[in-house]
C-alpha cells in the first residue's frame, strides 16, 4: 500500500505539513505550546489558534494567533506575546482585534555557527566510525577488539550529534 505522505511530516494530532507555511505554522504552535499554553479543540474552548497556514503555499503574508476565549483577554494575549517573541518571532498587535497577533512570516532559518560545529563534529564521528570498522575488518587480534569497539562508540556519537543537530534545526529542543 503506498501512501503518500506530507512534505513535511505531521504536526500535533497528525495534522498534514504539506507546504512551508504548515510547517512554519507548526513552529509557531510548537512555541506555544512549550510555553505551556492550550490550542483551542472541542476540549479547550479557551486557547489559541494560528491561522493564515493555508494563505498561500509559500506566501509572506503574516500569521494570525488568536486567543479563542473571553477570560482575562490582555493578560493571556501578553503570554502569547512573550512566548512568541522568547522563541524568536516579532509580533505586531492586530488593529483591528484584541484577541489576534499578528506574526510576520520569519525569512528562511540561517545555519548557526553552533549547528554547524554540531553537524561538523557528526561528520567527523561517523568517518572515523568507518574507519575504525575497517580496521576490524582488515585487523587481528587486538587491532580488530579496538577497530569494533571504536566503531561502535563513534557511530553512536555520530547518530547523537547528528540527532542534536536535526532537534535544533527543527525546534524541537
Amino acid at each position: 500500500m503506498d501512501t503518500e505522505q506530507p512534505q513535511y511530516g505531521y504536526g500535533r494530532d497528525g495534522r498534514p505539513l504539506g507546504s512551508p507555511r504548515d510547517r512554519d505554522a507548526e513552529a509557531l504552535r510548537r512555541a506555544l505550546r512549550r510555553a505551556g499554553l492550550r490550542d483551542f479543540d472541542e476540549r479547550h474552548l479557551d486557547g489559541f489558534a494560528v491561522e493564515g497556514a493555508n494563505a498561500s503555499l509559500d506566501g509572506p503574508e503574516s500569521f494570525s494567533v488568536a486567543y479563542c476565549g473571553t477570560s482575562d483577554v490582555p493578560q493571556t494575549m501578553a503570554r502569547y506575546r512573550t512566548a512568541l517573541e522568547q522563541a524568536g518571532y516579532r509580533v505586531d498587535a492586530d488593529s483591528l482585534d484584541e484577541h489576534v497577533l499578528l506574526v510576520p512570516r520569519q525569512p528562511a532559518q540561517a545555519v548557526t555557527s553552533s549547528e554547524q560545529m554540531l553537524m561538523a563534529a557528526a561528520v567527523v564521528c561517523a568517518v572515523v566510525a568507518a574507519l575504525a570498522l575497517l580496521a576490524s575488518w582488515i585487523g587481528s587480534g587486538a587491532m580488530r577488539l579496538a577497530g569494533g569497539v571504536g566503531s561502535a562508540v563513534f557511530g553512536v556519537l555520530a547518530v547523537f550529534l547528528a540527532g542534536l543537530w536535526y532537534r535544533r534545526r527543527t525546534g524541537l529542543d
